[in-house]
Formats: structure tokens, C-alpha cells, sequence
């Protein structure tokens, strides 16, 4: 992944000030406003898009508001895209929020793929700040 700092310092810093606005937005409960945000931030990136660090940033936004309105086909796109840029391979937000997606879709497999790989990396602390629920379906799922 490039960052785009490192090549466009000033658009890194729009894009930073455009998404953070959608995130303000969101948290004041304005979710449509938010989006309108988060698709303009990914406009503005160079192409291609998914070579940007910051793609997964804004991918995860989008994704969470989707998400939060129970548009699951809309939210699991945009969980692709955080989890093919995110920054780290032990970064696992973005399994648990690909594999959230999944399960809501009843996808159980793939839900069950992406639970199980990221807690191999970081054990019942990878679903932290996530419903209970997810984390109880997986180790029901282990147990059999």
C-alpha cells in the first residue's frame, strides 16, 4: 500500500478533513450525510484507488454506515475493500467487520472464515467493541 502523504501531502489532508466530517456527522446521527462524505472522500482518490493506504479508511466508513442501516449488500463491498488495503495482516477490524456482514447475510461460511482467521490472531480481544453476539456465534461454531 502507498501513502498518499508521501505523494500528495494536500490532498491526503482534503480527503483526512472530508472523511472526519462524514465521521462527525455519523456520530450526530446523520448517516445519509455521512455517506455523502465518505463517496466524495473516495472520489477523490488517485487511481488506482485500492493501492491507497487510506482506501481502507474510508472503505470502512462506508461500510459501517451500511452496515448500521441493515444494508448488508451495500455494507460488504465496501468490507471487501477495507480488508484487501488494510495497512497490517494483523489488523483485524476489518475480518470481523467482513465477517459481521457475512453472518447478517447468513453467508455462514465465509462469516465463520473471516471470525476464525482473525481470532487466530488476536483470541477473543479481536472482537472487542463488537456485539457479544458474533463472538458467541463463532465459539459456538468451534464447539460444534
Amino acid at each position: 500500500m502507498k501513502e498518499l502523504g508521501i505523494d500528495n501531502p494536500d490532498l491526503e489532508n482534503e480527503i483526512i478533513a472530508t472523511v472526519e466530517t462524514g465521521n462527525e456527522l455519523e456520530e450526530a446521527g446523520k448517516p445519509s450525510e455521512a455517506l455523502t462524505y465518505y463517496e466524495k472522500a473516495w472520489s477523490m482518490l488517485p487511481e488506482p484507488k485500492l493501492s491507497w493506504e487510506i482506501a481502507s479508511w474510508i472503505a470502512s466508513c462506508c461500510s459501517s454506515v451500511y452496515f448500521a442501516r441493515g444494508e448488508f449488500e451495500q455494507a460488504k463491498p465496501w468490507s471487501e475493500i477495507s480488508l484487501q488495503t488494510r495497512g497490517s495482516n494483523i489488523d483485524t477490524g476489518p475480518l470481523i467487520d467482513l465477517g459481521m456482514v457475512c453472518l447478517e447475510l447468513k453467508q455462514h461460511e465465509e462469516a465463520f472464515r473471516y471470525f476464525d482467521e482473525a481470532y487466530r490472531y488476536g483470541k477473543k480481544r479481536a472482537f472487542q467493541e463488537r456485539p457479544k453476539k458474533y463472538l458467541d456465534y463463532y465459539l459456538g461454531q468451534v464447539k460444534g
